[in-house]
């Protein structure tokens, strides 16, 4: 079962228990609007070199490539080249068997560093070239991430990983420029290597959805952030929650974050909460970070059981995801709490 394909379940699921089946796009679940007033939720935006904050890393794309004037912290001592690009492999198989063109790749061809920015494109070609095992013709797209698999990359299980960076707890933050196109969406998350170990609620890790542009065809502007934890399979588990946004975030450049605590987790966009929960017991494993792009495999579904349109194979109509910087920080009052993998059992679910 594709994690795609579970968040789609899930959207399925919420509208039957609405009045009726026809109200189903109409009615989604009645979302906990509790945490703005909660307490215990410290919605504050951190600030540097203030109640413990510090910088670990900044990067904003100024070089040629990747990993070149990266600012690190002071209290950094891990490796200095963080960044790959994400699984040189098959993302999505096509949804039609017939159409074997529709898989939608991840290749490294697709990224590059151009004006200050993390540049990735999305395209369909049909006389594709490369240094991996990608096809002739396929929908191309990428990312960057701070883990490097090793071995098999269409094997993204997490077993054989090599961080080049990882961090439990902090603040991490993104300003980047959606791609305003049907049939695609960018992310940024975080997820660790044992997250599919099954029956340790999240706390052994929980792949967290910062944003993740799927709302081209929303008629407000909206956006959705999610946790997923206990594996991909039967047993895997989702919360999300999706807010209503004056601004259109699909013009220009917007901030989206993530302030991780040992309690809970807040989102932010442009620097307004707009969610706090704790839901899976809060992961407390280091996670490393992704930035991606992923296109449709012919079937015009994203996640949050979000419609996004057919994926346009005359690459005009496809626009590039920008991602401006990234910056992340860390709390000196956090650091006590941060445990290890080897700390929780369980078998990993190695469904999709």
């Amino acid at each position: 079962m594709k994690k795609r394909f579970i968040r789609i379940m899930l959207f399925i699921f919420v509208c039957l228990l609405g009045v009726t089946l026809s109200s189903c796009t109409a009615k989604e679940k009645v979302q906990d609007e509790s945490w703005k007033t909660n307490e215990k939720y410290d919605l504050s935006v951190p600030v540097l070199n203030s109640d413990g904050w510090y910088l670990v890393f900044e990067d904003d794309f100024n070089g040629n490539t990747l990993n070149e004037n990266i600012t690190f912290g002071e209290k950094y001592s891990g490796n200095k080249e963080i960044w790959t690009t994400s699984p040189h492999a098959v993302r999505w198989e096509s949804n039609d068997p017939e159409k074997p063109e529709q898989a939608c790749y991840w290749c490294p061809n697709m990224v590059e560093i151009k004006d200050s920015n993390a540049v990735i494109h999305s395209r369909y070609e049909e006389n594709h070239s490369c240094d991996g095992d990608c096809p002739a013709a396929a929908r191309f797209t990428s990312g960057i991430e701070t883990r490097r698999i090793i071995g098999d990359n269409n094997s993204n299980k997490g077993q054989s990983d090599e961080m080049l960076f990882s961090q439990a707890f902090g603040y991490f933050e993104c300003r980047v420029k959606f791609p305003n196109s049907k049939g695609l969406w960018s992310a940024f998350w975080l997820q660790s290597s044992n997250m599919r170990k099954v029956g340790n609620e999240g706390k052994d890790g929980t792949e967290i959805d910062v944003y993740e542009s799927a709302f081209i065809n929303s008629e407000n502007s909206r956006m959705g952030h999610a946790l997923l934890w206990d594996g991909y399979g039967e047993d895997g588990k989702v919360s999300d929650y999706k807010c209503d946004l004056e601004q259109n975030l699909y013009d220009g450049y917007h901030t989206f974050a993530l302030k991780w605590t040992p309690e809970y987790y807040v989102f932010y966009i442009d620097g307004v909460a707009t969610w706090a929960t704790d839901d899976s017991d809060v992961s407390r494993v280091k996670e490393f970070l992704r930035l991606t792009v992923e296109i449709d495999a012919g079937d015009e579904w994203g996640p949050h059981g979000q419609n996004i349109g057919a994926f346009s194979h005359n690459n005009e109509d496809n626009e590039d995801f920008l991602i401006d910087y990234v910056k992340v920080y860390q709390n000196e009052g956090f650091e006590q709490h941060i445990m290890d993998d080897s700390e929780f059992g369980g078998d990993i679910d190695l469904v999709n």
